[in-house]
């Protein structure tokens, strides 16, 4: 009966990605769908053997194309080219997601002598200098041929000097083509990014999962990772081929994030401090975020008035005044969080009392660039509220609690058994589908065999993702939990 049901599936997953080709038409992001399908269709078409192989997340993309384009809405990091073979394979040097990136990067004069390099999820910027080039940042492990080919399609100076913004391996994984293909340049980073490279390998089975990587691409040792050449603590000014750039250090995305001033072109590249919509600063699969910090950088930006803000995501900003008024609305944002969690922390309140009552005031909540596509604020309340104080949740019982599997079990049978309990859910959902999730895991846990079970499973988080209530990195939860219960299945 399995094989029967695993032939069935492909089947099924094939005519689905018929009907996605021959029914949508070429958007933006369309495309990105049918490129998707094509490649599944082609390993689909090759022996049931093999086809059965395929991981749960692919099957679960097949049976389920329309999450796709739901995901890759706040996915995408503001950049419209987005390529999910460059997100699934961060780390290495796959041969789709490095083609995908060369037909997908573009690179654009944005002032004398300067470029903004966009590529798909992060950005990148060259400057020349009478010494050399200048770049700041180097993009994703597949980047590294594109951006290469980028910058020598304007210039053909050696790369004098490489400014890492910070250790996520979005920002410093491409340098290692720029190395091969010849170039010396001296790498410069703040100090703090030694422990982050060091963390990439000591958890590197962890990392591997929470950002839903494969675990044999991130590093293994000290050899997998190009090195920063020369460190800095808090500041730094650097003085090359005429042009002066100042790097500023302050915690905030990561401990070791720093942006980049140019005073006589009055042009900021802010890294990940500005991020276009509200940004990754509660992000619950991360390691600490530092919004305190992030607030005194978005400040010590808005100090210098720039007349041009480049973020290493999403679209540049042009204009004095419209760099001012961005920013000055995340720190506002950022602030009015910051301040509601110490508030009620301080008044005693029970953690999930705080993060559930925040609310942005009108005129934030509705500015474009706060509209939560990654993380939400109460996502970034749960972040500070995880700095401040001991992983306790403020309930008695979690303090030592019982396994989720015996807990479960117990609901299980209030229930009046597993039938009742995934039809108590099937019909919750209808009215509160958050609340029927909980009532989903519990069905899980207690029976994760279950055929019934895992059919609600999938069919509970499908419309967690679809729902307008979702934003990118909880999508990505349940789309691992599908694709888990998915290899269940088989």
């Amino acid at each position: 009966m399995k094989l029967i049901f695993k032939i069935l599936a492909f089947l099924i997953a094939i005519v689905i990605i018929f009907l996605v080709g021959f029914f949508t038409g070429k958007s933006n992001r369309s495309y990105q769908i049918d490129s998707v399908a094509e490649k599944l269709k082609r390993k689909v078409t090759t022996p049931i053997s093999d086809a059965v192989q395929l991981s749960g997340r692919k099957l679960v993309l097949l049976e389920n194309p329309e999450l796709i384009s739901r995901i890759m809405e706040g996915g995408s990091f503001g950049n419209e080219n987005f390529s999910i073979a460059a997100a699934q394979n961060m780390f290495s040097k796959d041969e789709d997601a490095i083609e995908d990136i060369i037909d997908k990067i573009e690179i654009h004069k944005v002032a004398p002598r300067i470029w903004f390099i966009r590529m798909p999820i992060v950005n990148c910027t060259l400057i020349e200098t009478d010494e050399g080039l200048v770049l700041i940042d180097t993009g994703m492990k597949p980047s590294g041929p594109a951006l290469l080919k980028a910058i020598r399609s304007v210039s053909n100076k050696p790369i004098h000097t490489i400014i890492y913004t910070h250790g996520h391996v979005d920002h410093c994984y491409g340098t290692w083509s720029l190395i091969e293909a010849g170039e010396q340049p001296q790498i410069i980073a703040h100090k703090n990014i030694i422990n982050r490279f060091n963390r990439y390998i000591m958890l590197r089975g962890s990392i591997a999962k929470y950002m839903s990587q494969p675990e044999d691409q991130l590093p293994e040792d000290s050899a997998d990772i190009v090195w920063p050449t020369r460190y800095f603590q808090e500041q730094l000014t650097l003085n090359i081929g005429g042009v002066e750039f100042q790097l500023k250090h302050y915690k905030g995305e990561t401990d070791d994030q720093l942006f980049v001033w140019l005073p006589e072109q009055k042009i900021v590249l802010a890294a990940d401090y500005y991020q276009g919509f509200l940004p990754n600063a509660g992000n619950g699969k991360r390691v600490q975020r530092d919004v305190k910090e992030w607030i005194k950088a978005l400040k010590a930006m808005i100090e210098l008035q720039p007349e041009m803000m480049i973020p290493s995501h999403g679209e540049l900003v042009r204009g004095q005044q419209q760099v001012q008024e961005n920013l000055l609305v995340l720190a506002e944002a950022l602030e009015y969080i910051f301040t509601h969690s110490i508030k009620g922390l301080n008044a005693g309140l029970r953690k999930d009392q705080i993060y559930q009552s925040i609310e942005l005031p009108a005129h934030l909540e509705s500015h474009p660039i706060l509209e939560e596509k990654y993380v939400t604020a109460k996502d970034i309340s749960k972040m500070i509220i995880r700095q401040y104080t001991g992983w306790w949740d403020d309930i008695p019982s979690h303090w030592s609690p019982a396994p989720l599997e015996s807990q479960s079990e117990k609901i299980v049978e209030l229930a009046g058994g597993i039938d009742g309990l995934v039809a108590f859910s099937r019909e919750l959902s209808g009215v509160d589908l958050t609340l029927a999730s909980h009532f989903t895991d519990w069905a899980y846990y207690a029976d994760p065999e279950n055929p019934e079970v895992q059919q609600l499973v999938l069919e509970i988080y499908r419309r967690r993702i679809l729902s307008d209530e979702s934003v990118t990195q909880e999508m990505l939860v349940y789309l691992d939990h599908m694709a888990a219960v998915r290899e269940r299945m088989r």
